[in-house]
């Protein structure tokens, strides 16, 4: 029966697809056993640059479920997560306090680090260990969202009848799904890039350095866009060119006009993407003294996007590398569509 204890959901509702993950703690290891994949939008359908709607996001959950024979209601241990604006995700030195002094303490700092909507602040903290320049102080890792945000996740969940269990952020459960399998450099960071269609996650991780993220709202979305105004194309076929061609198609495969060359000259969304990067990367520089910055990790559904691996390593020359979450899990799985798993594994794994 569905529901033992040891099955967990790692459920993510993006803004373009909804990934979910089934995993089954089986002695002290975890194995996958049921994933799927639903497009929110149909294939007809163009993307809403302002997030889906609840009308659009239920159906298409509904199908998810579907596609791996549970019925929601019937879900035990999920987990899920969400992403938007008014989510922050910081790392805080404070000094050491008790519990409820911390609690105190931690919804004041995320106060300052979110929008403002008219709604309540909700707070979690992880005390990640001592401060190496400070023994009086602690090192404690702020997630935080609003009310109004929260409420709006729980209504999708309740609209299928399912029950809410652990909520997570995109960027922490990105990188957790990394981390939990490979080790962290003894020196030195990784740049972990979790890029969706509307906007990517920029986290910086480190053994002894300061955790920093950052979102930049360039990703699959800006891609995408890009080709529709540069060569005048439709957003159906600018998708299956993107897709299935990159950033720098066939022109006469397609039957369309070269027209860029008559065209002001202006910074591509990639070009712009990489400078992003690099003041999100300088930014930690002065803030932490830290540049080594050992790879880049890329994932989410945007990461297999022909040419970006390649552009981000001439422009940064440190290694750039795709992580594939279902591959670690004993799964054959063409590498370009595993990365888009990485925050639904991550939830799946968070008990571990």
């Amino acid at each position: 029966m569905f529901g033992r204890s040891n099955q967990r959901v790692g459920l993510d509702i993006g803004s373009h697809s909804i990934k979910l993950v089934v995993m089954d703690k089986a002695g002290s290891k975890m194995r996958l056993t049921k994933i799927a994949v639903q497009p929110i939008y149909g294939t007809t359908e163009k993307y809403d640059i302002d997030g889906p709607k609840r009308s659009v996001v239920v159906p298409a959950l509904s199908e998810a479920f579907k596609k791996i024979n549970i019925q929601p209601r019937k879900v035990r241990n999920l987990f899920s997560s969400i992403s938007a604006a008014q989510v922050s995700a910081k790392e805080i030195i404070t000094i050491k306090l008790d519990d409820e002094e911390m609690a105190s303490a931690m919804l004041l700092e995320a106060r300052k680090h979110l929008p403002l909507d008219g709604s309540h602040t909700v707070v979690d903290y992880q005390v990640l260990g001592d401060d190496p320049k400070d023994p009086d102080k602690v090192r404690a890792l702020l997630a935080a969202t609003t009310q109004k945000l929260y409420d709006a996740h729980q209504e999708i969940l309740r609209d299928l009848e399912l029950k809410l269990g652990v909520v997570d952020i995109d960027q922490l459960a990105a990188v957790n799904s990394y981390i939990i399998n490979n080790e962290l450099p003894d020196e030195g960071v990784i740049v972990f890039l979790n890029i969706g269609c509307r906007k990517t996650n920029l986290t910086v991780f480190g053994r002894q350095d300061m955790f920093f993220t950052r979102d930049i709202n360039i990703a699959g979305h800006a891609f995408t866009e890009e080709l529709i105004k540069k060569f005048g194309i439709d957003y159906t076929l600018a998708e299956k060119v993107k897709i299935e061609q990159g950033l720098h198609p066939d022109l006469e495969k397609l039957g369309v006009e070269d027209t860029a060359s008559i065209k002001v000259a202006e910074k591509s969304a990639i070009d712009k993407f990489g400078d992003e990067i690099n003041r999100s990367l300088r930014y930690y520089v002065k803030e932490t003294g830290q540049s080594l910055f050992n790879r880049i990790i890329m994932t989410g559904g945007s990461a297999a996007l022909k040419g970006l691996d390649e552009s981000l390593h001439n422009k940064f020359n440190i290694p750039v590398e795709m992580y594939n979450p279902i591959s670690v899990y004993g799964e054959q799985s063409d590498g370009h569509y595993g990365p888009q798993f990485a925050v639904a594994f991550g939830l799946a794994l968070r008990g571990e």
